[in-house]
């Protein structure tokens, strides 16, 4: 196989484990269509991160209150003879209540710092998040809702890196489109078959290609009367431009890839 056939292999893709499948193909999840690259839909449910914060991360003032009591003296003249708790009515009590308020909303903010330290779990912060990543990107439009935002975002975050088959197709996936991915296989001298189905060449090295299938698009048909002859095409599929320039702009930059229904 050339290098540019492994254009978008991994070492992980090329080890024993898993061998080059026939007619250099790539190797697909059990169960896959026969007719697809690895396949994510748009609809999986997204895995958030972990449930954030603890007993501390939004403290009640009784709360605070608790913790700042329990380290008082113990005894007659603190409230608390014997042991006992100390009256939640006493007016030491509705002291260190005062005072844990203030606590309380320290914790609360020092945690909500935390939170603007993921992309997922930013509350206040996004502005800043988008200026350091140069969003809005001009692939997904600059007029968005805070969802869209953050979702433009997650997306321009998650696609550093991307580079294989599965890369894409799961930014696809990200940015609400189920897609496939082909690569076309060339004729080979002494590796294909005579009457096989590799193409005998053209004007660009297919090892170059690779095509992004996007089910269910719409086609504008050429319409007598509408449409101009030499200006409007007799069919036009509606391909989702934010895809084609999101794809384009990461590509690996010598390869070319055809946008198909």
């Amino acid at each position: 196989m050339s290098a540019a056939r492994c254009l978008f292999w991994t070492p992980s893709a090329m080890s024993d484990a898993a061998p080059i499948p026939t007619g250099y193909r790539w190797p697909r999840y059990p169960g896959e269509d026969e007719l697809a690259f690895f396949h994510f839909a748009p609809d999986d449910p997204f895995i958030g991160p972990p449930p954030q914060g603890d007993v501390l991360s939004d403290p009640s003032d009784e709360t605070a209150e608790g913790f700042l009591t329990a380290l008082l003296p113990k005894g007659a003249a603190w409230g608390t003879p014997d042991n006992q708790a100390l009256d939640p009515l006493s007016v030491l009590a509705r002291f260190w209540r005062v005072i844990g308020s203030a606590f309380a909303d320290a914790y609360r903010a020092l945690f909500g710092v935390t939170l603007e330290s993921t992309a997922v779990t930013l509350v206040n912060s996004l502005d800043d998040w988008e200026i350091e990543y140069g969003l809005p990107d001009p692939c997904l439009g600059p007029d968005q809702t805070i969802d869209a935002r953050m979702r433009s975002l997650l997306l321009k975050i998650r696609s550093g890196g991307t580079i294989t088959p599965a890369d894409f197709i799961k930014l696809a996936a990200d940015a609400g489109y189920a897609i496939s991915i082909e690569e076309p296989t060339p004729f080979r001298m002494g590796g294909s078959a005579m009457g096989g189905t590799e193409a005998l060449g053209g004007g660009y090295p297919s090892e170059y290609v690779w095509i992004v299938k996007v089910p269910s698009v719409s086609v504008d048909h050429f319409r007598m009367g509408v449409g101009r002859m030499g200006e409007t095409p007799l069919g036009k599929l509606g391909l989702p431009d934010d895809l084609i320039c999101l794809f384009n702009a990461l590509k690996p930059a010598w390869t070319t890839v055809i946008f198909s229904a």
